[in-house]
C-alpha cells in the first residue's frame, strides 16, 4: 500500500521534511545571491520591476493593522478620493506572510525572508509530489530544486512579481488530485476528505495571483480530466469535477471582488501585451545571456531581449535530457509531456516570434504573420484578462520538474542495478535519515550543482534595489502644511512606484498613486497640472510638494519646475523636491499647450475649467485618414477634408480630455503600398467661450 496523502508521517519523519525544507532553503540563497548579505537595506528586484509598488502595499497593509484602518481602502492614494484595493483581498499570499514579519522587521528584511521562505516551500511541495509518484528520494530532491530554479521562477523574481511565485499549493493541489483520480492507488483516506484537500489547495493556488488559474491550474486540471475520460474511470472523473468547482466556487469569495473592482476601472488601464510579452520560438533552448560559457551565444541576447523578466523559459541541459527520459520510459510521464506541449504552444501567444521578431510569409509581395492558437484562446471570458502569454513556462516548469524526477528514477535505478549497490554518504546513517539512503548518491548532489549552473539566470548577481529613503523626504512626515504630494513625471511607470515606496516614509497623501500597474486617477487631471504648474491649480488640487524623479525625466519637467517653482528645498543624484507656491487665487480656464500633431491612431490634450460654458477647439487638419472628435471619450464629429476645423462643445466643472482619433488606425508595420499617413494636426487651440 502506498502512503496516505497530505500526512508528512507517511512519506518519512517531520525531522527528514525540515531537513529538506533547510536544503531548499539553502539552494533558494543561492539562486537569489547575494540577497541574503543585503536583506534589511535593498529589495530584491530590478530597477525596473514592481518591488516598489508591492513593498508599498504590504507596507500599507501592516500600517493599516496597526493604526486600526482598512486595508481595503487607500485613503492616501489619488487624493483626496482615495482608492479602494480590493486586489489585496483577492491575492492575499502576494503580501502575506512579508506583512507578518513587518510588524517585527524591516520592510526590506521582511519581504525578503518571506521570498526566500516561498521559494523553499515551492521546492519542499515538489519534493512531496515526486517521491509519491516515483517513491524515490533522489529524483524528488531533484525535481524539487527544478522547480525553485527554473529560469522562468528567477526572472518573476527579478520584476518584483512575489505573488506569482506562490506555486506550493498548486503542487499540494495535484498531489490530492493524484490521489483522488488515480484508481489504481490504494489509500486509507476517503474519497470526500480527498476532494475538501483538492478544493482547498485550489483555493489556495490563486491567492498569490489569480492568473495562475490561467497558466497551471486549467492545464494541469485538463490533463487529469483527459486522463481519466480516456480510462473511461467515470467515478474518478466525477470526483476531478467535484474538486475543481468546490474550489473554484470558494476561489470566486476572493476573487470577485478584485474582478468587479477591475471591471469598474476606467479605460486608459486596459493594457495589451500579448505579442511582446510572448516567447519566443527558442526560448525552450535559450540559457541566460550572462551565462560564463552559454551566455557567448549571440542568439541568447536576440531571443531573451534587455530585461529578461517575462521571456525566460530554458529547460536546461540535464533537466531536460532527463524530463525526456522519463516521457520516454515511464507512462505515468507522459500526461506532464502533454501538459508541456499545451503550455510551450500557449506560451508562444498569438504570433510566432523567432529571434525577437514576428515571422512573416510574404504572398504576391504582401506580407502576413503566422497565427496561433493563443490569438483564439485570449478571446475566451477568463483568459482575456491575461496580457502575458510567456507565463505558461510557468505550466513547462512544472512538467519538466515532474519528468526529470521521473527521468532520474529511472537511471538511478539502472545505475544501481549495474552496480549492484550505490555508495552511501555515511556508513553510519541509516536508510530512511534524511542524508544516507541508497537513493540519494553522490551523482544526485553533482546533478543539483549542475542544474544550480545551468539554471542561473543573473550570473552578477540576483538584481536588488535600495531601499533608503533621503531624510529630508522622510522629514515630511512631520510637515503639518502638507497637504499631499505629486509625483513627477506623473506617467512614467517606474516614477510613480518609486513614489508609491517614498510614501512608506514621507507618510503624505498622493495626488496620484495605485494599487497596481497604473494610476486610475484622470489622466486629464495629473496631465494638466504637470505641464502647467498652474499655482492656482496645484493649490486647488492639494499640491505642497512636488517630488522629480530625475531618472525617469527626459528634460522637460525640470526646467519648468525651476523656472516656476524655483530651487528645491532638497535635491540629490535621484531626486528635486519643490514645494508649491503659496496662493489663495482661485484657478481659471488653464489649457496644457499643445504642439504640432502628428497622429497615426490616437493623440490627446487636456484642459480644466471651473465652471460649465462652451468652448471652441480649432485645428488645422491634414491627412489620409478620417479623423474624429472626442471630448470625454463622446464624439464631437469626424472630419476627413483636409480644412481648418472648429468644433463647439459644452462642459462641465473640471478636467476633460480632447482625443483626436485616426480612424481606422494606421498599421504598426504597413507594407509599402499600404503606408498610411493618418492625420496631421497645426495649430491647435482650445478657447473658452
Amino acid at each position: 500500500m502506498k502512503s496516505d496523502p497530505l500526512r508528512l508521517c507517511s512519506f518519512a519523519s517531520l525531522r527528514l521534511n525540515l531537513t529538506v525544507y533547510g536544503f531548499y532553503l539553502l539552494v533558494a540563497v543561492a539562486v537569489t545571491w547575494p540577497l541574503v548579505t543585503v536583506l534589511a537595506t535593498r529589495f530584491i528586484g530590478h530597477p525596473f520591476s514592481d518591488s516598489y509598488e508591492y513593498a508599498r502595499l504590504t507596507w500599507w497593509f501592516t500600517y493599516a493593522l496597526q493604526t486600526g484602518q482598512s486595508p481595503y481602502f487607500q485613503p492616501w492614494l489619488a487624493y483626496p478620493d482615495g482608492l479602494t484595493s480590493w486586489l489585496l483581498w483577492s491575492i492575499p499570499l502576494q503580501s502575506f506572510p512579508a506583512w507578518l514579519f513587518a510588524f517585527v522587521m524591516p520592510l526590506p528584511a521582511a519581504l525578503n525572508v518571506a521570498i526566500l521562505l516561498r521559494l523553499a516551500l515551492n521546492g519542499w511541495a515538489m519534493f512531496l509530489l515526486v517521491r509519491r509518484l516515483t517513491g524515490q528520494f533522489a529524483p524528488a530532491l531533484l525535481a524539487g530544486v527544478i522547480f525553485l530554479a527554473y529560469p522562468s521562477f528567477q526572472g518573476q523574481l527579478a520584476a518584483g512579481h512575489t505573488g506569482l511565485l506562490a506555486l506550493w499549493p498548486v503542487v499540494l493541489y495535484v498531489y490530492s488530485l493524484q490521489s483522488l483520480v488515480v484508481s489504481s492507488e490504494n489509500t486509507a483516506l476517503s474519497p470526500q476528505y480527498l476532494v475538501l484537500s483538492a478544493a482547498l489547495f485550489f483555493v489556495l493556488s490563486v491567492l498569490g495571483s489569480n492568473q495562475l488559474l490561467i497558466y497551471l491550474l486549467l492545464p494541469v486540471t485538463a490533463v487529469f480530466a483527459l486522463l481519466v475520460a480516456v480510462r473511461r474511470e467515470w467515478r474518478a472523473l466525477r470526483h476531478l469535477f467535484t474538486a475543481a468547482a468546490l474550489g473554484a466556487a470558494l476561489a470566486l469569495v476572493f476573487i470577485l471582488p478584485g474582478l468587479i473592482e477591475a471591471r469598474r476601472a476606467p479605460p486608459w488601464l486596459q493594457e495589451r501585451g500579448d505579442v511582446t510579452y510572448s516567447a519566443d520560438l527558442l526560448s525552450l533552448v535559450t540559457p541566460s545571456y550572462q551565462h560564463p560559457v552559454f551566455g557567448q551565444l549571440d542568439y541568447t541576447h536576440t531571443v531573451l531581449g534587455v530585461d529578461p523578466f517575462e521571456k525566460p523559459g530554458y529547460i536546461g541541459l540535464v533537466a531536460g535530457t532527463l524530463a525526456l527520459i522519463g516521457a520516454w520510459r515511464v507512462r505515468a510521464a507522459r500526461r506532464w509531456l502533454l501538459v508541456a506541449a499545451a503550455g510551450w504552444v500557449l506560451s508562444l501567444g498569438p504570433l510566432l516570434q523567432v529571434l525577437g521578431q514576428p515571422v512573416t510569409l510574404v504572398a504576391d509581395g504582401y506580407p502576413t504573420y503566422i497565427p496561433l492558437p493563443w490569438a483564439l484562446y485570449q478571446q475566451l471570458p477568463v483568459v482575456s484578462v491575461v496580457r502575458v502569454p510567456a507565463r505558461f513556462h510557468f505550466a513547462i516548469a512544472f512538467a519538466v520538474a515532474v519528468m526529470a524526477g521521473y527521468g532520474w528514477g529511472v537511471v538511478s535505478r539502472q545505475l544501481s542495478a549495474a552496480r549492484k549497490k550505490l555508495p552511501i554518504i555515511h556508513p553510519g546513517l541509516s536508510e530512511n535519515s534524511a542524508l544516507g539512503t541508497r537513493n540519494f548518491p553522490l551523482s544526485t548532489l553533482l546533478l543539483i550543482a549542475f542544474v544550480l549552473w545551468d539554471y542561473q539566470l543573473f550570473w552578477t548577481g540576483m538584481p536588488t534595489i535600495s531601499a533608503a529613503v533621503p531624510p529630508p523626504i522622510a522629514a515630511l512626515a512631520q510637515r503639518d502644511d502638507v497637504r499631499a504630494v505629486f509625483d513627477v513625471p506623473y506617467d512614467h511607470l517606474l516614477a510613480a512606484k518609486e513614489g508609491l515606496y517614498l510614501q512608506t516614509a514621507h507618510h503624505r497623501p498622493l495626488i496620484a498613486g495605485q494599487v497596481t500597474r497604473r494610476t486610475p486617477v484622470n489622466p486629464a487631471r495629473l496631465a494638466t497640472l504637470q505641464n502647467t504648474l498652474d499655482p492656482a491649480l496645484l493649490n486647488a488640487a492639494g499640491v505642497d510638494v512636488i517630488i522629480l524623479h530625475k531618472e525617469w525625466d527626459e528634460g522637460e519637467i525640470e526646467p519648468l519646475l525651476r523656472d516656476r517653482l524655483g530651487a528645491p528645498f532638497y535635491e540629490d543624484e535621484r531626486f528635486a523636491a519643490f514645494n508649491a507656491p503659496d496662493t489663495r487665487a482661485a484657478p481659471g480656464f488653464v489649457t496644457a499647450p499643445a504642439a504640432d500633431i502628428e497622429i497615426t491612431d490616437r493623440a490627446e490634450v487636456y484642459f480644466y475649467t471651473p465652471d460649465s460654458r462652451r468652448v471652441t477647439i480649432q485645428f488645422e487638419r491634414s491627412g489620409s485618414r478620417p479623423l474624429t472628435v472626442y471630448v470625454d471619450e463622446q464624439p464631437a464629429g469626424t472630419f476627413a477634408a483636409d480644412s481648418l476645423i472648429e468644433v463647439e462643445v459644452t462642459v462641465a466643472p473640471g478636467y476633460h480630455t480632447l482625443a483626436l482619433a485616426v480612424e481606422p488606425p494606421c498599421p504598426v508595420e504597413p507594407h509599402p503600398a499600404l503606408r498610411c499617413r493618418g492625420a496631421a494636426v497645426s495649430a491647435l487651440t482650445i478657447t473658452p467661450r
